[in-house]
């Protein structure tokens, strides 16, 4: 792996050899509005690994190397029934053969769908811990009392949070910046902005920290927030600032991108589906050849093309499809059921 300097010297030990860094750009065709001096690219984050959603797999690229050296024998992830980041990272550990336990927030719905069933296809039921929605808050200290009652075990665990928020993802998230500064050179092209989402905010805050630590002050950045709000965001940016600081062992560089948060133009909520993102599902599909996950990437898709309708952006545009097709799954019927009469 190399990277360019100065993050090559920074995280260039750190991450795993055999998991992929590069995802593709190409011009996007379909769905968006078109302009003549607005030529659109895509980034296929989505193309990284089959079995992590998207951009996602970035966090795994130091943490699996971490983990493996942690001397721990039984690893502990906190998530939702329907996480993507816990069926990812669960499926990579235990291919490994890392032993996993997972702390699942109980779903509304008790029938085995979407990650749900992936989930319980992964792990045993003893590996299996629901909590209830009342005990969510307290889900970290949960945590502890498992790793306490597993040490009474003989048996040393680790706690992941939820979304992977750890130390030890930071080397693996910046590498996004240099994939894009590649990308960028490849294509001979300059993008005036940059379209990503956010859920933990962890995938975007390494794009920004990475951009600050190789210098690149354009283009803008837009982050659609699909959950928590700039404020949390912001608050966990420099947590991940402190950390680079400490692993780069002097100040980072002050000069910075310009950012600007957006809302989702339909189904705010988190988790959220409605009618309208069901039927961009298909307009997608059909117009970029494209299948993308309806909560997050057909949200933040749907944000971007609204946006673009309300005032025309200038410059070459490129947008991350950060999510992936095995986030569809757990919507099919939801899906067939929006099938358009053509």
């Amino acid at each position: 792996m190399s990277f360019p300097e100065p993050l090559q010297q920074f995280i260039g030990n750190r991450l795993d050899r055999e998991l992929n860094w590069k995802s593709r750009c190409h011009p996007l065709y379909g769905y968006l509005p078109r302009y003549s001096s607005t030529p659109l690219f895509i980034k296929r984050e989505d193309e990284l690994n089959a079995n992590a959603v998207g951009t996602k797999y970035r966090k795994y690229l130091s943490l699996i190397p971490a983990l493996e050296h942690s001397g721990n024998e039984r690893i502990i992830l906190i998530g939702s029934a329907h996480s993507n980041n816990v069926v990812g990272l669960a499926q990579l550990l235990r291919s490994r053969g890392i032993d996993v336990s997972a702390l699942i927030k109980a779903p509304g719905n008790k029938q085995l769908v979407g990650n749900h069933l992936l989930l319980t296809m992964l792990l045993p039921h003893d590996r299996m811990h629901y909590v209830s929605h009342p005990d969510w808050p307290r889900v970290e200290e949960i945590a502890e009392q498992l790793v306490a009652r597993l040490k009474q075990q003989g048996i040393s665990a680790m706690v992941i949070p939820e979304g992977g928020y750890s130390e030890a993802v930071l080397p693996g998230i910046l590498t996004l910046a240099a994939d894009l500064q590649r990308n960028g050179k490849e294509l001979g092209v300059e993008f005036q902005d940059i379209w990503t989402d956010s859920c933990t905010g962890i995938s975007a805050i390494g794009l920004l920290l990475g951009m600050r630590l190789l210098g690149i002050t354009k283009p803008r950045v837009h982050i659609t927030h699909i959950a928590g709000n700039p404020d949390e965001f912001q608050q966990r940016y420099v947590q991940f600032e402190r950390w680079l600081e400490q692993l780069t062992q002097q100040p980072l560089p002050g000069a910075r991108p310009q950012v600007r948060f957006i809302q989702p133009a339909t189904a705010a909520s988190y988790g959220s589906v409605n009618q309208t993102i069901l039927r961009e599902s298909w307009a997608i599909a059909r117009e970029t050849g494209l299948l993308m996950d309806p909560v997050y990437s057909v949200k933040h898709f749907y944000t971007v093309k609204r946006e673009m309708e309300r005032q025309a952006p200038d410059g070459p545009q490129l947008i991350l499809y950060n999510g992936g097709t095995l986030g569809m799954c757990g919507f099919q019927s939801r899906l067939a059921s929006r099938e358009p009469m053509v």
